[in-house]
C-alpha cells in the first residue's frame, strides 16, 4: 500500500475506534457498468440498519398467494388486500408479495432496480429473546456455532488489518466503523480489542467534535516514569486518538452538504441524513451502522377499525420515507455508485395474532437490499402460513438463507472480501458455501480483485493544533483565511531565509481554501533540547490543524526512529513554542493540541488566552524569539502597505496598519523560551 494511498485510524477514548473505519443509486442500465476499474473498491461503504424489537413480516410483505390462509390467522390486524401495494406481478406465485401500504418508498426502489428482498432468512435453532438474538446476528453465531465471543464485522476489518492494534496508521482518513445510537457494539468485537468502531450517540458529528474536544479537560503533564505513569500516558495517547476522530468526523460533516431529498423529522431520517452528509463531505468510513426502535409491537400493532394504521404502519412509513431519502439523497450527490444498504431486524413476528392486537416473537424473517449496484427482485420463496412451530412461528426448518450468506455475499462481492476473508470472518463455510446473487454483474468484485490483509504501514507521524493570535476569531473558534482568499499565500514554504534557514523544497500547486499560512515545525531530541532532529514545513488550516502540502492530515517525519521527542512550532512573526513534555513518534497518528492550556508550551505563560483557547503570540516579526523594539522598527517601516504577506503583518489581513501595532504593544518585552 502507497503511503499516501490511507490514512489514519485511531482509538477513540472509551468509545473505542472500529478497527477504526468501519465499521461505514440510479436505476442502473444492464450495459452501462459505472464502477470503471472493478478493482478499486476503497470508496465503497456498507450501511446496515437495524430495526430494533423484531419486525412483524408478515404484515410487511404480505403473501398474496396465502391471503385466505393469512386472513385465518390474522383475523383482527391482517391489512386488506385493496390496501397492499403488489410488488411485482412477473414473480413466481410463491414470491408474490404486497408491500405494506406505507412502504410506497420501497415500491418505488424495487421498480428502479435498486431493492433485493431476501425471504426466509435466519439460522439453525432460532432463538426468540431479544437480546441472545441480536447477539446471535452480531457475533455470527447460530445452529451449531453458538455463544461466539467476537463480532463478525469485527473479524471482518481485523483480517482486512491484520496488523491493526487500536492506534493511528497510516490508512483511511475515518474510523473504519461508526455506529449511531444506542446500537449494541458486539458485532465489532475481537480478542484483542473491545469493539472495533466509534459510536457516534446522537446525529450531530459536530456536537459531538465539541463533546470529545472537552472530555478530558487540561492536558495530562509531567508524567511520571513508572507503571502508574505508563498508564497515564497510554490514557493521554487515546485522549489524543479521539480527538484525531471527533476532528476529522467533524471535519467531514461540516464540509458536506445534503441534497433537498426529503427526510422524515425522524430519528432514522437524522442517521440516514448525517451518513450522507458525511459521504458528500469525504469520509471513507466502510460500515455504518443505524438503528431505530419500537419494533416489539406485542400490543396495538395495528388500530382496531383501520389495520392500514397505527404502531406498525408509523414505522414501515419511517423506514420506508427515509430508505427511500437516503437513495435520492445518494443520487443527487452522485454518491449513489458508493453505498449499499442493508435492513435487517433480530427476528419476525409469529405468523399469528395474539389477543392484543399485535404479535409476539417469531423466527424467520427477511432482509432489504438496497442500492446502485444491487441486482433487483426478490430471493427465497414467500413463508408458508401453514408450517409453524408449536407457538405459532415460522417453523424453522422453511430456512432458505443463512444470515451470514448475505453478509457474505455482500463482503466479499460488494467489499472485495477473499474467501479467505470470509472464512476468517464467519469461522465455518457451512454458513455461506453458497452465496445469494446480490450485487449485479456490473459491479460485483471480480476474484481477480479480492483484497489480500493489508498490515497498516506505520511511520513517524503526528497530529498538531495550535491557534494564532491575531488571526483566531473566538466567537467562530477558526482563524481568518485572508491571505489565502486573496492569493496572497506563497506556494512554496517560507522559511528558507535567515533566521529560520530551513531548506525544505515544500511546494504546492494549489491551496485549500482553509489554509491560513506556513508553520514550521521540528522534533527535538528529548534528551537535549539543543539537538534538531528534524524539520519540516506545512499548513495550517482555520480550525488549527496542521496538513502536509499534499493536504493529508498529520505530519510525516522521513527516517526519524519510533520513540520521544519535543516538538516545536515557528511562524514567521509569532513566538515560538515547543512542547512542555515529550511526544510519542511512531505508528500512533499522535496529536499535540497546543491550544488546551498554557501549560503545554515549555516555560512560562509562553501561550497567550484569547477567549477560551491558548495561542501562539503575535510579534516577532524578526523571528528571533524576542518581541522587541526591533519588530516595532519593522512595523513601522512598512505601516500602511496593503495587499502584502509581510512578516509586519501580525493578524494576516494583509494590511499593514495600526492593528499590528496594538499587538505588537500588547507583547512587547515578551522573551519565548525556547531552549
Amino acid at each position: 500500500m502507497k503511503r499516501r494511498d490511507f490514512f489514519r485510524t485511531a482509538a477513540p477514548l472509551g468509545l473505542y475506534p472500529v478497527l477504526s473505519g468501519s465499521l461505514p443509486m440510479r436505476t442502473l442500465a444492464a450495459t452501462s457498468p459505472f464502477l470503471f476499474d472493478p478493482c478499486d473498491v476503497t470508496d465503497r461503504s456498507m450501511v446496515i440498519i437495524f430495526l430494533n424489537g423484531g419486525n412483524d413480516i408478515m404484515n410487511t410483505l404480505v403473501p398474496l398467494n396465502q391471503l385466505s390462509e393469512y386472513a385465518q390467522v390474522r383475523p383482527d390486524i391482517r391489512l386488506p388486500e385493496s390496501s397492499l401495494i403488489t410488488l411485482d406481478g412477473t414473480l413466481p406465485d410463491n414470491r408474490q408479495l404486497g408491500l405494506h401500504p406505507s412502504l410506497t418508498g420501497f415500491k418505488n426502489l424495487y421498480d428502479e432496480g435498486m431493492l433485493n428482498i431476501v425471504q426466509r432468512v435466519g439460522y439453525e435453532l432460532p432463538n426468540k429473546s431479544h437480546f441472545k438474538a441480536l447477539d446471535n446476528w452480531l457475533t455470527g453465531s447460530g445452529g451449531a456455532q453458538q455463544n461466539l465471543p467476537t463480532g463478525f464485522m469485527g473479524r471482518f476489518l481485523q483480517d482486512r488489518y491484520p496488523g491493526y492494534n487500536g492506534n493511528p496508521f497510516l490508512g483511511e482518513p475515518d474510523p473504519l466503523g461508526i455506529l449511531f445510537g444506542s446500537m449494541n457494539k458486539t458485532g465489532f468485537h475481537t480478542f484483542e480489542q473491545h469493539s472495533y468502531e466509534i459510536n457516534l450517540s446522537g446525529q450531530d458529528p459536530a456536537g459531538f467534535f465539541s463533546l470529545i474536544s472537552s472530555l478530558s479537560g487540561q492536558p495530562i503533564m509531567n508524567i511520571p516514569d513508572t507503571e502508574q505513569g505508563e498508564m497515564l500516558r497510554h490514557i493521554a495517547e487515546i485522549e489524543n486518538s479521539v480527538n484525531v476522530y471527533a476532528q476529522r468526523i467533524s471535519e467531514t460533516f461540516n464540509n458536506g452538504l445534503n441534497s433537498s431529498a426529503a427526510y422524515p423529522n425522524s430519528s432514522l431520517g437524522n442517521q440516514l441524513k448525517t451518513i450522507a452528509r458525511m459521504l458528500n463531505g469525504g469520509s471513507r468510513t466502510k460500515l455504518f451502522m443505524a438503528t431505530t426502535g419500537g419494533f416489539d409491537t406485542h400490543v396495538n400493532e395495528v388500530l382496531e377499525d383501520d389495520t392500514t394504521t397505527g404502531n406498525h404502519a408509523n414505522l414501515m412509513k419511517n423506514v420506508g420515507d427515509s430508505v427511500k431519502a437516503f437513495q435520492d439523497d445518494l443520487v443527487a450527490m452522485s454518491l449513489d455508485s458508493n453505498v449499499v444498504t442493508v435492513i435487517f431486524s433480530e427476528f419476525a413476528r409469529k405468523i399469528i395474532q395474539n389477543d392484543s392486537l399485535g404479535t409476539d416473537h417469531g423466527t424467520l424473517g427477511s432482509i432489504f437490499v438496497v442500492g446502485k449496484g444491487v441486482e433487483g427482485g426478490v430471493l427465497g420463496d414467500n413463508i408458508n402460513i401453514e408450517e409453524q412451530d408449536n407457538q405459532g412461528a415460522a417453523h424453522p426448518s422453511q430456512l432458505q438463507n443463512d444470515y451470514r450468506s448475505v453478509f457474505a455475499s455482500l463482503m466479499q462481492n460488494w467489499l472485495g472480501a477473499s474467501d479467505t476473508s470470509l472464512d476468517a470472518t464467519f469461522l465455518s463455510p457451512a454458513y455461506y458455501a453458497s452465496l445469494p446473487t446480490l450485487i449485479n454483474t456490473n459491479n460485483i468484485v471480480p476474484s481477480s480483485c479480492y483484497h489480500e490483509p493489508d498490515t497498516p504501514i506505520v511511520c513517524a507521524c503526528v497530529q498538531v493544533k495550535l491557534l494564532l493570535e491575531g488571526l483566531y476569531d473566538d466567537s467562530t473558534q477558526t482563524m481568518r483565511t485572508t491571505l489565502n482568499d486573496n492569493g496572497l499565500l506563497p506556494m512554496q514554504q517560507p522559511y528558507g531565509t535567515s533566521p529560520f534557514n530551513y531548506s525544505g523544497m515544500e511546494t504546492v500547486a494549489t491551496l485549500p481554501a482553509d489554509v491560513v499560512d506556513w508553520v514550521l515545525l521540528e522534533l527535538r531530541d528529548a534528551e537535549d533540547l539543543n539537538i534538531v532532529v528534524a524539520r519540516k514545513a506545512v499548513l495550517l488550516k482555520d480550525n488549527g490543524f496542521v496538513v502536509e502540502a499534499d493536504g493529508i492530515p498529520g505530519v510525516i517525519f522521513d527516517g526519524v526512529t519510533d520513540g520521544s521527542y519535543h516538538l516545536a512550532v515557528f511562524h514567521r512573526n509569532h513566538l515560538g513554542v515547543i512542547s512542555s513534555e515529550p511526544i510519542l513518534v511512531n505508528a500512533p497518528s499522535f496529536i499535540y493540541d497546543f491550544t488546551k492550556s498554557d501549560l503545554t508550551a515549555s516555560g512560562e505563560a509562553q501561550l497567550k488566552k484569547v477567549g477560551m483557547a491558548w495561542c501562539m503570540m503575535a510579534g516577532d516579526s524578526d523571528g528571533n524569539n524576542l518581541i522587541d523594539n526591533r519588530d516595532f522598527n519593522i512595523s513601522e517601516q512598512n505601516d500602511g502597505q496593503s495587499a502584502v504577506y509581510h512578516t509586519a503583518d501580525l493578524n494576516a489581513d494583509g494590511e499593514v496598519n495600526a492593528a499590528d501595532y496594538d499587538l505588537w504593544f500588547e507583547n512587547r518585552s515578551k522573551l519565548g523560551e525556547l531552549k
